[in-house]
Formats: C-alpha cells, structure tokens, sequence
C-alpha cells in the first residue's frame, strides 16, 4: 500500500520551526533552572561567606567587641549570614552575651569542623542550614551560617512566575514568527509566480523585491535572468529566422540548377559547366556558413574552457593572409604590418578565429589597390583599412548574427554577415577588450591583446 505524501507548504514549515525553536529553548531554560539553579545559589553563597569570615576574623582580632557586634548586625542585614564564636571554655562573648544567649548558638554549630562547608538540615522545621567555620586559637573558632530555605521556599514561586513568563514568551514569540513567516512566504510566492511565468517564456517586469537579505537577491538575480533570457530567446528567434532564410535560397539554387541539368538534355557543354560552376559556389557558401554557426555554436557553449599559451602575433597575421592571398592578389591590396611586441600570451583558438575574420573582412571590402595596415599601439593591436561606400548608423548592428552593412548590400560583397558577430563572441568567451572606430570610410578594429611575457 503506498503512502499519501501530503505537501506542507513553506509557510507552515518556518512556523512551525519557530514553535520548536521557542519551545526547545523554554525547556532547556527549565532544565538547566531545576538543575543548576540551586547549585549556583549555593556556590554563589560559599564564595560569600569565605569573604564574610575573613572581613569577621580581623574585626574580631584588631577591633572592639561594638565593632564586631556592628559588623555581625550589618552582614546579617545586608546578606543574611550569621556570624558566632565557638568558645570551648563556654565562656562569656566579648559584649557581655548571656550564657543562653551562647549556648543557643553554640549549639548549632557545636559539632561543625573547621575549613569544611557544612549543609545541615532540621528536621520539624524543614529548616536548611549552610556553615563554614576557622579556628581563631585552641580553643575559639569564628563561624558563619546562612539559610538555604529561601530558594526551596520560594522555589514554586519562581516555577509559577517561570511558567507565565514562558507562556508570555510563547505568546509574544508566536505572534512575531506569525508576521515574520507570512512576509517571508508572501515573497517568496511571489518570486515563485513569477518564475512560473518565465518558465512559460512569458517575461514579467519589475520582478525585483526591495529587500538587503538572500530574498532581495534572489529577485534582483531572477530579474537579471529574465531580462537575459527574454533577450537571447529573441537573438535566438531571430538567428533562426535569418539562417533558414540563408540557407533557403542557396537550397534552391542548388535544387533548380540540379533539376535543370536531369532533365534539360539539350544542355550544351558550356551552359552545363556554369551549372556545376554555380552550384559548386552555393555549395562552398553553404558549407561557409554552416562551419560559421557551427563555430558560433562552439563559442556559447559554457564547455569552452580558454588556454594561456605562448603565440606569436605576427606568425598569426600572417597565416591569416596567406589563407586568403587569393583576395589580396586579386585586388592588388598592399599589408603593412609593425610589431614593437610579436610575443603575446593567449588562446590560440580564440586569437587565430578573430584575426582569420578581420583579414578576411579587411580584404573583402577593401577596394582595389588598397592599403591594410596592422600595427601596434601600445597594448592594442590595430587592423586598419578603407571600404567602399557608407556605414553610418550601421556600426551597432554589425555584431549581430547576419546583420551586414550597407555597403555590403550596395556593392553585392559576397557574405552571410557572421564574421563581426564571431569576432564579438570570441573576444567577449576570451575577455578580450577591443573597440571598433568607424570614421567616414576607414574601418578600425583594436584588440588588447600585445601583452608582453614576463
């Protein structure tokens, strides 16, 4: 038969965690009250009384008998401890007591020894007694005495009185936590809605509690997180949207020029190879694109881990143009390079990607017979050319996945508009800081990455 699991909600929870915080502290309070109170009283007494018997034994010694009887009076007013002689000889006190007056209180501590506290009880009058007494000569001994009935007395008074202030606590203490759990739950079900609701990728505003505790972080951090993943899902949306519109019509190219040469038989030889020209071209921009979001893919992923290794910046640079000497012959475009720094540390993977897109995009929209510079200010590595055409308002979107410029429209430059938007996440995945200067038709990308081994 299994068993009805019933929920309990967070509310009754710290509720009734604060009932058995309360309560567990009220019997440890009477425990240690039963326990320990009455040796504490008793150990508070005999400290009392060692320092009454050595204030008593010097007036007695150096003092008169009105001094010492004043004494007597005032420390059993004062602390209600009893000071008596033990005489041996049964010979009058100092002041002149009488005879009975010495035998009755001899009597109570005619057996007692010295340096040893002594609890006495009397039976009849339930009367609790605690002696110390010292040896004055051979033959006198100064003791003291005090009641131990007060707190046996009064020990139901104080079980009473402990027991309504316990119920006083409890009530105090029960209304607080009432009030303290209901704000924190009423929070919390907030903060619990509205995840609900971004779980659903619906995307709730002001989600953020004004509160200096883990809960106001909490809703400051799922704020964070909404506005995040509202973000990427709509970066998400639209890089969808984008590469299946760049993939449709290359697929179609390919489709109707494939379709074309099955069943056109009358095809001549010179209409047949442009076929194949233009579909091996579709073909080749297809695979472009899809290593490119393959790489982007690579780049979100959070198993990226970046590795400090020792590069050389210039080696890089030029691997990168070798890579596309094609376009730098074809455009008969002059590379100036100047290093004061060519030993770099970094990610090999990372610094080889960024450089490989800013040559390839340098050489791209430069226009024929251009210049590319690549230099070194300071820390920054710079990659500098002249374009074609106009990039004004444009410069924000060229990071975005697909987003290309006007320029790009305008002069038909062949492309999917990837590069900037791989640069971006590479050099973001690296902390890499770099800064983009777009001034009339000159294209700057600065890197800060020249940091010198030490």
């Amino acid at each position: 038969m299994s068993l009805i699991k019933v929920r309990v909600n967070l509310f009754t929870k710290i509720f009734g965690f604060s009932i058995f915080i309360i309560l567990t502290t009220l019997f440890i309070n009477y425990i240690f009250n039963a326990i320990f109170l009455e040796k504490f009283y008793i150990y508070r007494k005999k400290e009392l009384m060692l320092k009454v018997i050595k204030n008593a034994e010097v007036i007695y010694k150096t003092q008169s008998d009105d001094d010492f009887e004043n004494y007597i009076y005032d420390i059993k007013e004062s602390m209600g401890i009893d000071i008596d002689i033990r005489n041996s000889r049964k010979s009058h006190m100092k002041n002149g007591h009488s005879m009975m007056g010495m035998m009755r209180r001899n009597s109570s501590i005619e057996n007692i020894p010295y340096n040893e506290f002594v609890d006495k009880e009397f039976l009849g009058n339930d009367a609790r007694i605690l002696y110390y007494g010292e040896e004055l000569t051979p033959d006198k001994g100064i003791f003291v005495s005090t009641s131990l009935s007060v707190i046996q007395a009064h020990s139901h008074e104080s079980n009473v009185f402990n027991i309504i202030t316990a119920l006083i606590a409890l009530i105090i203490s029960l209304g607080s936590g009432l009030i303290f759990s209901k704000r924190i739950t009423k929070d919390i079900s907030s903060l619990n809605e509205k995840a609900n609701k971004i779980a659903k990728l619906d995307f709730p505003k002001n989600i953020e509690i004004d509160r200096d505790d883990e809960i106001g972080d909490l809703s400051r951090n799922l704020e964070k997180m909404s506005k995040e993943l509202s973000t990427s899902i709509g970066n998400l949306k639209s890089f969808v949207s984008n590469a299946s519109h760049e993939l449709r019509t290359p697929i179609a190219v390919i489709c109707s020029h494939a379709t074309a040469l099955l069943e056109d038989k009358q095809i001549n030889e010179k209409d047949r190879r442009k076929y194949y020209e233009i579909i091996l071209k579709v073909g080749n921009e297809m695979k472009e694109l899809i290593e490119n979001l393959l790489t982007l893919s690579k780049l979100d992923s959070t198993v990226f881990k970046i590795k400090n290794e020792n590069l050389n910046i210039r080696d890089i640079v030029e691997d990168a143009l070798e890579k596309y000497d094609i376009l730098e012959l074809e455009k008969d475009i002059t590379i100036k390079m100047k290093f004061k720094t060519e030993k770099i540390v970094g990610d090999s993977r990372i610094i080889k990607l960024v450089i490989n897109n800013l040559i390839q995009n340098a050489l791209k929209y430069s226009d024929i017979g251009g210049e590319i510079d690549v230099f070194q200010e300071e820390e920054f590595l710079l990659i500098k050319n002249k374009f074609k055409g106009n990039l004004d308002g444009d410069k924000a979107k060229l990071f975005q996945p697909f987003a290309r410029g006007k320029n790009a429209e305008e002069f038909k430059f062949d492309g999917m508009g990837l590069g900037l938007s791989i640069v971006d996440k590479a050099l973001k995945l690296a902390a890499i800081e770099y800064n983009l200067i777009v001034d009339k038709n000159t294209f700057t990308m600065k890197l800060k990455i020249l940091k010198t081994i030490d």
